[in-house]
């Protein structure tokens, strides 16, 4: 069955735009997932957009995002077959959390971060391209750092990245140092013109999504589930890969582990799992090497279709 939402390009063109549809209809209905009434843009303040408004553009955000990885898996190499099953996996996870019904913050910066990622892949040696690559990226991350400051650690993944892909020169980093700061420039102009005050309260401002035991803990466990078994089924497969692809999977291990720690710390600290979706920049692309893998496909298709079973149930049991 799991094959299907792997094999066929038809089944995910129908399907994954269905299944944000179906959701979002469900919770129309019920009610379940309330918007918040600001979003909170870092440095670019706070804005207020109405339900529907927030709605639409969430569910065109999880689309995008979707279509976004699997693109980034069946172009880059990561496996020698065509396989959609990428989109599918981020649409279900994403279902999962409260990001997916409403925009907000976090979907933003996960977009960001997206395409922070499909940049750092694009990267190949070549040296007039690769500059463009690099700015590019660069010019993401300084709007999600602008959103979000804390955002700045992925500095880190981002220039250990580059060094690690491509032979990484003095232009190179000049050229990022310019992308990052360049939003930096318009959001201070912006202020000092309209005599604004700049607000960091991103963590402190705990959101008032109502929160469920059961179900933050049916997260977390299928959360960790998943993300055991794409760590032992890459590992499996990953005496086969070429030096293109391990060179590759440090961004994707380096996104995975700070999506790790934003979600544990703003668990933690203020009892929220919400940043755990910044996991899902690259986990649905690790994911697909347990669909593959004889020794795990089994086990990760009946949690696919678990999560996908309860991203249902949930309206009419959990959260209702």
């Amino acid at each position: 069955m799991i094959r299907l939402f792997i094999e066929f390009r038809m089944v995910w063109l129908i399907f994954g735009p269905l299944f944000v549809l179906f959701f979002n209809l469900l919770n129309y209905y019920f009610n379940a997932y309330s918007a918040d009434e600001f979003i909170n843009l870092g440095f670019l303040g706070l804005f207020k957009l109405s339900n529907w408004v927030s709605v639409l553009i969430s569910s065109l955000l999880i689309i995008f995002n979707a279509n976004l990885l699997s693109s980034v898996f069946n172009k880059n190499d990561f496996h020698d077959k065509t396989i959609y099953s990428t989109g599918f996996t981020y649409i279900v996870m994403m279902s999962l959390f409260h990001s997916f019904y409403n925009l907000n913050n976090l979907l933003l910066i996960q977009t960001l971060l997206i395409l922070v990622f499909r940049q750092l892949l694009l990267l190949k040696q070549q040296e007039s391209e690769d500059q463009k690559y690099v700015f590019n990226g660069s010019f993401f991350l300084g709007i999600g750092i602008c959103i979000h400051s804390s955002l700045i650690l992925y500095l880190i993944v981002f220039l250990f990245s580059i060094w690690n892909i491509k032979s990484f020169s003095f232009r190179d980093l000049i050229i990022m140092l310019t992308g990052i700061i360049v939003p930096f420039i318009f959001v201070g102009g912006f202020y000092f013109l309209n005599n604004k005050t700049i607000s960091l309260d991103f963590f402190r401002a705990l959101s008032t999504w109502k929160l469920i035991v059961f179900d933050m803990l049916f997260v977390l466990i299928i959360l960790s589930f998943i993300t055991v078994i794409a760590f032992a089924s890459f590992r499996s497969n990953a005496i086969k890969s070429t030096l293109r692809l391990r060179k590759m999977m440090f961004p994707v291990w380096g996104f995975l582990f700070l999506g790790l720690l934003f979600g544990i710390y703003d668990f933690v600290f203020y009892y929220q799992i919400d940043r755990f979706i910044l996991m899902l920049v690259t986990l649905p692309i690790l994911v697909n090497y347990s669909y593959i893998n004889r020794t795990f496909n089994l086990f990760s298709g009946i949690l696919f279709f678990i999560a996908l079973g309860y991203s249902f149930f949930k309206f009419f049991t959990v959260l209702a």
